[in-house]
């Protein structure tokens, strides 16, 4: 795992015999350390044995994990070679410290007439950070939320979930650099670099930098010792040269900025000693609470009948719905608050009260999948891997007109305004100021989750199976890709966040999209569907990801089945006993 960018891990005299140069050597930064100074220096350069194999190596470079948004990265003007930031760290919490070590970083390389193309901060993995602040520390879903709030606020900086969320083990922070910038170069432009940004009291990790790489030290608060015995060292001099070395200045506003003081701080506050959890904050635990699911597989798989036997499309559809039930009821059972019910809600029911309505009025439907005399196919807009809290922008559904098109199309002058559910208000809100704008009267607006359940209270959220389904009509989140093309992602881990996409507990995200990329590979190796077969959206989205048309749906999913399931850098080491010895605690 990375070293925290705050403190420096002090680890026993038994490291310089786990620090040995057969390890070491796997990783280029630390080979080149070992040259230049022997192995006494490794230790200082942030290394420890973490018990990675050149087959876990092997396997994130050949086939990089996709979970790391790229939607802020930005192309340069005049072709020069795109810079990506990196900052690796614990987070625990995030405070403004940080974003001011990336802007210093970022205003040195401009400075030098280098494009810097966006930013990542990556959390340190659970393991580190638990032996490192014990009692004080923050799970890594939380110190997650922490940074997509914070990031959310700057249009260049973005939070990297792989190595808190999506390996084993602690690792190297050049491991993470090496990871981003395969990915970077597989998923976004193939010559891009990634920079590591590090504060002044981690300046001597800019040793693995003496060859190769880029790295930025950012000056900090009473930290010009280190920055001095770094560069002074003859070694670096190339690296100081050759500007793949820089120094930042420091920010004032921020200079005195430290986790540790708000941890401090945070532990002195009453409030904060009492705040409640995440979910049912202030309500009874003992309380039974509805999680609704719409019943609509049956509408979205109409396509596929057309090329499906029936007696093996419906046994299968059954099967997958089943197992999707089960899934999300063991995922919300999983969380140890209020006991919550699962409510299927009839997709059939839905549709017969839509045509009831159009019998006598003239209706404007934002849901596909029900009677209407109109359609206005608008969704909200998310991009993929990020942590979709709120949508950035309301557009027309892949496939649609536009929306001023499909608005054009609707000669009537009052409408009844209907959708399957009024969750937040945002897309019902949109509709009718496109639908005003144009002049047209909205005499009611109708959610149809309410006709089918007058009284009932309000389920903690609403999900369409047809979503877990990967491929079926009009399934999955409207997302734009970084290159602008907006199609649709499997609302699945990690494509889909679903603590903010469908309130699942972060401690369950794993465990269920395990089971749900395992209920679609079992759905499609009885089907025998491709992804040629897929909605075009879905499909899209998985070109992108480099999935061809002639691929096997069961592959597919069954390859992302044991991604979730086997986090690389599974061995571990010593080092990781060490980290969470209590005896050893790190200094600083």
């Amino acid at each position: 795992m990375t070293v925290s960018q705050g403190a420096h891990v002090v680890l026993a005299s038994s490291m310089d015999v786990l620090a040995r140069e057969d390890h070491a050597w796997h990783d280029p930064f630390y080979r080149d350390v070992i040259a230049e100074w022997g192995e006494a220096e490794l230790q200082g350069a942030g290394y420890f044995d973490d018990g990675s194999t050149r087959a876990d190596l092997q396997q994130e470079n050949i086939t990089p994990f996709f979970c790391t948004p790229t939607h802020k990265l930005t192309r340069s003007p005049n072709e020069t070679r795109p810079l990506v930031l990196l900052a690796t760290g614990a987070f625990s919490p995030i405070h403004q410290g940080h974003m001011d070590m990336l802007l210093s970083a970022r205003r040195v390389l401009e400075s030098n007439g280098e494009h810097v193309a966006g930013a990542y901060l990556s959390p340190s993995h659970d393991r580190y950070v638990s032996a490192k602040l014990s009692h004080e520390a923050a799970s890594a879903d939380e110190r997650l939320a922490l940074v997509a709030e914070m990031v959310s606020r700057h249009d260049w900086i973005m939070a990297c979930p792989w190595e808190s969320k999506w390996v084993a083990n602690p690792v190297n922070f050049t491991t993470v650099l090496l990871r981003l910038q395969n990915y970077l170069r597989h998923s976004w432009d193939a010559n891009c670099d990634v920079v590591l940004v590090v504060g002044a009291d981690n300046s001597e990790f800019a040793r693995c930098f003496v060859r190769q790489g880029r790295c930025v030290i950012v000056a900090r608060g009473n930290h010009g010792r280190q920055i001095s015995e770094v560069c002074g060292d003859p070694g670096m001099a190339p690296a100081l040269n050759e500007k793949r070395v820089l120094i930042g200045p420091a920010f004032s506003r921020s200079t005195l900025m430290s986790s540790t003081k708000l941890r401090s701080a945070r532990a002195e506050t009453p409030a904060a000693q009492n705040a409640p959890g995440r979910r049912g904050d202030g309500g009874n635990a003992q309380a039974v609470c509805r999680y609704a699911v719409r019943d609509d597989l049956d509408w979205a798989t109409k396509r596929w009948r057309d090329s499906v036997p029936k007696e093996i499309m419906e046994p299968a559809l059954a099967e997958f719905k089943d197992s999707a039930l089960h899934s999300i009821r063991a995922a919300l059972r999983g969380t140890g608050e209020r006991r919550i019910v699962v409510d299927l809600l009839s997709h059939e029911k839905q549709r017969q009260i839509a045509e009831e309505f159009c019998a006598s009025n003239v209706v404007v439907s934002l849901d596909t999948s029900t009677p209407a005399t109109h359609r206005l196919a608008i969704s909200r807009l998310f991009h993929p891997f990020d942590r979709q809290l709120h949508p950035h922008g309301m557009v027309a559904r892949p496939g649609w007109r536009s929306k001023q098109e499909q608005v054009a199309s609707i000669a009537a002058k009052s409408v009844v305004l209907m959708d399957d559910d009024i969750w937040t208000g945002a897309s019902i809100g949109h509709a009718s100021g496109l639908l005003e704008g144009a002049g047209i009267e909205i005499s009611r607006t109708i959610s149809l989750m309410a006709e089918i359940e007058p009284g009932k209270s309000r389920p903690l959220d609403l999900i369409d199976l047809r979503d877990l389904l990967v491929g079926a009509d009009d399934s999955g989140l409207v997302v734009q890709d970084s290159g602008g093309l907006i199609t649709r992602a499997p609302y699945l881990p990690p494509f889909v966040d679903l603590t903010s996409r469908a309130s699942i507990h972060p401690t369950g995200i794993r465990d269920l999209g395990y089971r749900l990329w395992a209920a679609n590979s079992v759905f499609f190796s009885r089907t025998g569907l491709r992804v040629g077969d897929a909605a075009a959206a879905v499909r899209q989205f998985l070109h992108l990801r480099g999935h061809r048309d002639g691929d096997a749906l069961s592959e597919v999913c069954d390859r992302y089945r044991r991604r979730v399931a086997d986090l690389p850098f599974a061995a571990g080491s010593d080092v990781h006993q060490m980290l969470r010895n209590p005896s050893a605690r790190p200094v600083g």
